[in-house]
C-alpha cells in the first residue's frame, strides 16, 4: 500500500487532488490532503509581491488595482508545521498541483521540502504541464497532461518496492542534464468511471495563521453551505490566453471535452447536500449551458434529488433562451457571462474567441428578463488594445444597461498559450506600464457602467471633466454608486460589513429620501447578490 501525500496551495477546492485521492484510496492506497493557506476572498490593495511572483490581479470596484488568492503569504512557522506534519505522515511520495500565478509559493515550499525530506516530489498541473523543464530544476517529476492514471502507476511502482517512475506514463525527468518525456496516456473518455472528489475529513490538514488543524472538513474556499462541482473536462473553444486550448493540443487526435452523465453528477451533489447542509451549488465547469440534450436529462434529475439554487458559467449561442429557461426552472439563479473585450477586433484577432455582439447583448437582455442576475467578465490591460478597443467594451457595457456585476481583471499571459507565443513573435511584453493611466481610467468607467440603466449619462459627463483622465484616481466608482443609485450602494456594500438589521434601516431612509427616484433606480438594478469571486 503506497502512502501519498498531497499538498495544494491557496485552495481548498482542490478538485483535481480531490478526486485522485478518492481514486487512490478506492485502489486500496493510503492518501492525505494538505491545504496550506486558504483562496483569500478579499482583495488587498497592498501589492507586496514575492521575488519572481506573477500574481493574476483584478481591478476593484473601487478602481484599485488588487491581488487574488494569495494576499497573505506563507510564514517561516507554517512551513515548519508543514514539515513537522510531513515527518509523522511520512509518505512515499509528495504531489503537488501548481498553478503559474502561485509559482513562486510553490517553489519556496517545494524548496523546503526538498531540504528536509528524502521524497519524490511531483508537480502537476497547468505549469509542469507547458514548462516542464524549469520545474525540473525544482521537483523530481514533473506530469504532463492530465494525472489520474498517473498516480496510480506510481502508487503500484510503491507497491512493488520501487520509487523509480521513470516508465510512468505522463510523467518527464532529467537525466544525464537531459529531459526525458514519457509516452502520454490517453485520456479517459468515461469520466464516470472516476470516483466522486474526496470530501471526507479523514487525512485532511489545513494550514492557516501559523496554526494545524487536523481531521478537516470544509470542502473549499466559498461561502458555508456553497459547494463547487463540475461535471466535464475540457472546453470546447480554443481561446488564445486559455490554458484549455493549450490541454486541448495536448490531446490532439482525442476528444478532449468529455462530460459526466447526469445521473452521476446529480448522485454526487444529492450526496454532498445530506453531508455538508448544502444551500448553493457553484458549477465550475468551463461552460455549464450547452448541449441542450444533456441539459433536458440533467434538469429534472436535479430538481427532484438536488432542488438548490446553482450558478454557472453561460456562453451566448443562438439557443440561449431556451437553454437559460431550461436553467432556470432548475435553480440557476446567478451566471457568468463573460464579455472579456468589446472589440470585435481583440475577441476574433487576438483573444480568438467566438464572439458575436448582437449574440452577447441578447443573451445578457435574456437573463434580465429571465431574472437571472449575471456578472461578466472583462480582461484589460492588454498591450494589443487601443483605445478604440477600450472605447467600443465601454459601449457594449453602456448596452447592458445595468444591474450586473463585474470581475475586471488584468490580462494574465500563461506561458505555453497562444497568447505567449504570440508576443513574444510581436516582441509585446505585459506591464510595462507606459498605459497603465489609460487603462485604469477606462476600468474605472467600466465599473459605473454596471450600476444603473442611467449610467451612459453619467459616464458622458465624467468624460467631458478631463482632470478624471489625467488622474484617474479622482474617480472612485464606489462613491458614484453612493451618489447615483444609493439602494444598490446600500445593498452591495452593506451586505457584506453591516448588520442586516441596520441594513433594513439605510434602506428606508434612503428610500423615503430619494422616492420616486430611488425606486426607478432600485427597479432598474434588479436583485443584487454578492460579488463574484472570480477564478
Amino acid at each position: 500500500m503506497a502512502n501519498v501525500v498531497f499538498l495544494s496551495l491557496y485552495d481548498r477546492n482542490a478538485y483535481g487532488l480531490r478526486v485522485m485521492c478518492a481514486n487512490l484510496k478506492r485502489h486500496g492506497h493510503r492518501c492525505h490532503m494538505i491545504f496550506l493557506k486558504r483562496y483569500d476572498t478579499n482583495p488587498t490593495y497592498k501589492l507586496e509581491l514575492e521575488v519572481g511572483e506573477y500574481p493574476w490581479m483584478g481591478v476593484g470596484k473601487n478602481g484599485r488595482v488588487f491581488k487574488y488568492a494569495s494576499n497573505s503569504q506563507i510564514s517561516e512557522h507554517e512551513l515548519e508545521i508543514l514539515g513537522g506534519l510531513i515527518s509523522d505522515l511520512d509518505p512515499d511520495v509528495i504531489g503537488m498541483t501548481v498553478n503559474t500565478p502561485l509559482r513562486s509559493q510553490n517553489i519556496k515550499t517545494t524548496r523546503f521540502l526538498k531540504d528536509r525530506f528524502d521524497v519524490p516530489v511531483i508537480w502537476g498541473g497547468y505549469d509542469p504541464t507547458v514548462n516542464a523543464p524549469d520545474c525540473l530544476e525544482l521537483c523530481d517529476y514533473a506530469c504532463v497532461g492530465e494525472g489520474d492514471q498517473t498516480i496510480l502507476d506510481v502508487a503500484k511502482r510503491i507497491d512493488e518496492g520501487s520509487r523509480d517512475f521513470k516508465d510512468v506514463c505522463n510523467l518527464a525527468y532529467r537525466s544525464d542534464g537531459e529531459h526525458v518525456y514519457n509516452t502520454k496516456a490517453i485520456a479517459e473518455q468515461n469520466l464516470d468511471n472516476y470516483p466522486w472528489r474526496d470530501d471526507t475529513p479523514e487525512d485532511k490538514y489545513f494550514i492557516e495563521d501559523d496554526q494545524l488543524v487536523a481531521n478537516y472538513d470544509r470542502p473549499n474556499d466559498r461561502a458555508e453551505g456553497h459547494y463547487q462541482a463540475m461535471s466535464a473536462r475540457g472546453c470546447p473553444y480554443k481561446c488564445s490566453y486559455c490554458c484549455e486550448a493549450t490541454f486541448k493540443g495536448l490531446y490532439s487526435g482525442e476528444k478532449f471535452l468529455r462530460r459526466r452523465s447526469p445521473k452521476d453528477i446529480v448522485a454526487e451533489l444529492a450526496h454532498a447536500k445530506s453531508q455538508f447542509n448544502l444551500t448553493k451549488i457553484q458549477f465550475e465547469d468551463e461552460i455549464f449551458a450547452m448541449n441542450v440534450k444533456w441539459l433536458r436529462e440533467f434538469v429534472p434529475l436535479y430538481k427532484e434529488q438536488v432542488d438548490l439554487p446553482f450558478t454557472a458559467y453561460i456562453y451566448p449561442t443562438r439557443n440561449i433562451e431556451a437553454i437559460l429557461m431550461l436553467l432556470k426552472s432548475a435553480g440557476l439563479n446567478y451566471a457568468c457571462l463573460a464579455l472579456e473585450s468589446g472589440s470585435e477586433h481583440i475577441n476574433k484577432k487576438v483573444f480568438d474567441r467566438v464572439y458575436d455582439r448582437e449574440t452577447f447583448l441578447e443573451t445578457a437582455r435574456v437573463c434580465k428578463e429571465l431574472g437571472i442576475p449575471y456578472y461578466t467578465d472583462v480582461i484589460t490591460y492588454n498591450p494589443y488594445e487601443e483605445e478604440e478597443d477600450l472605447r467600443q467594451t465601454l459601449d457594449v457595457l453602456h448596452e447592458m444597461r445595468g444591474g450586473f456585476s463585474m470581475c475586471i481583471n488584468k490580462l494574465f499571459v500563461l506561458p505555453g498559450t497562444k497568447m505567449a507565443e504570440d508576443m513574444k513573435r510581436d516582441g509585446i511584453t505585459v506591464g510595462d506600464g507606459s498605459r497603465d493611466s489609460l487603462f485604469n481610467y477606462y476600468c474605472r468607467l467600466y465599473w459605473i457602467t454596471s450600476f444603473t440603466r442611467h449610467s451612459k449619462l453619467v459616464v458622458g459627463i465624467i468624460e467631458r471633466m478631463r482632470i478624471f483622465r489625467r488622474y484617474p484616481w479622482l474617480l472612485n466608482p464606489t462613491i458614484t454608486e453612493a451618489l447615483i443609485n444609493p439602494i444598490g450602494f446600500v445593498r452591495s456594500q452593506a451586505k457584506n460589513h453591516l448588520p442586516r438589521r441596520l441594513v433594513k434601516k439605510l434602506q428606508t431612509r434612503i428610500s423615503r429620501r430619494h422616492a420616486p427616484a430611488a425606486a426607478k433606480a432600485n427597479a432598474n438594478l434588479g436583485t443584487k447578490v454578492e460579488q463574484p469571486v472570480c477564478r
